[in-house]
């Protein structure tokens, strides 16, 4: 992972931003191999009380009540398979600036979530995204996350094409997912800062103390503790249980 953190710091000692996005599939009862939870919370085209939206630790209320992101754009279905894409941003002390991009996918499109996250993350997938004039992502992110439930459990899945870019960052959170995604993830040339090896709850706090500890150009160790650190505190356990939750690296 070094020749990726020096691409990192050349890039904020350029002024460019950093890019992540965070592919979500909205939580769904139906369409998805979980324990039930409430029908609000589990509704997966219900944007506003998904669990992994707009419930209070979704991806975009959590984001959105953190003052240090501004929301800079929202945009409502930006394809057929995803039913709202937002923007944040955010600097950091040492130079940082970055760009988050997160995409609510519909419930019952587990599938085409998983394909589009290994995709970009491959090259094989170049999205553009603008705001008026000025371009917020351009090609492959620097780091690219899926949060949600691991879709692989539920489904067979047809291996993705071989990466076509330089080696980026990725994270899955999502339960189980380092056996469940190892593979994939080589195949499409991503380093795993961030997976996990047991049962959680794939809310938005792991993933901000994550992004945080990335920007900061921390190691993936450093980014596992701030993720357990993160689960610890918001779900009331202990850290040294919290820790063994996630995973860093192969």
């Amino acid at each position: 992972r070094d020749t990726i953190l020096a691409q990192l710091r050349s890039k904020i000692k350029q002024g460019k931003r950093l890019t992540v996005h965070v592919f979500v599939p909205l939580c769904d009862n139906e369409h998805q191999g979980i324990v039930p939870v409430n029908k609000q919370l589990g509704d997966g085209l219900n944007l506003r009380t998904n669990l992994y939206w707009g419930a209070g630790y979704g991806v975009k209320s959590f984001f959105k009540a953190d003052k240090s992101w501004k929301l800079l754009h929202a945009q409502s279905d930006p394809t057929t398979d995803i039913l709202e894409r937002v923007v944040f941003e955010k600097k950091y002390p040492n130079g940082a600036r970055v760009m988050l991009v997160a995409d609510a996918y519909r419930g019952d499109r587990m599938k085409v979530c998983i394909r589009d996250f290994l995709n970009t993350l491959s090259g094989h997938i170049l999205d553009t995204i603008r705001l008026k004039d000025t371009t917020l992502l351009a090609g492959t992110p620097d780091f690219s996350i899926m949060n949600g439930h691991n879709g692989l459990m539920d489904m067979e899945f047809t291996p993705i094409a071989p990466a076509i870019n330089n080696l980026k960052d990725a994270a899955v959170i999502a339960c189980a997912s380092h056996n469940y995604f190892k593979e994939f993830l080589q195949c499409a040339a991503a380093f795993p800062v961030l997976t996990t090896v047991h049962l959680l709850a794939p809310e938005a706090y792991v993933m901000g103390a994550a992004i945080d500890s990335w920007a900061n150009l921390e190691t993936e160790k450093q980014i596992r503790v701030s993720a357990a650190q993160a689960y610890a505190k918001y779900q009331k356990c202990g850290y040294k249980g919290a820790s063994r939750i996630f995973h860093a690296g192969w």
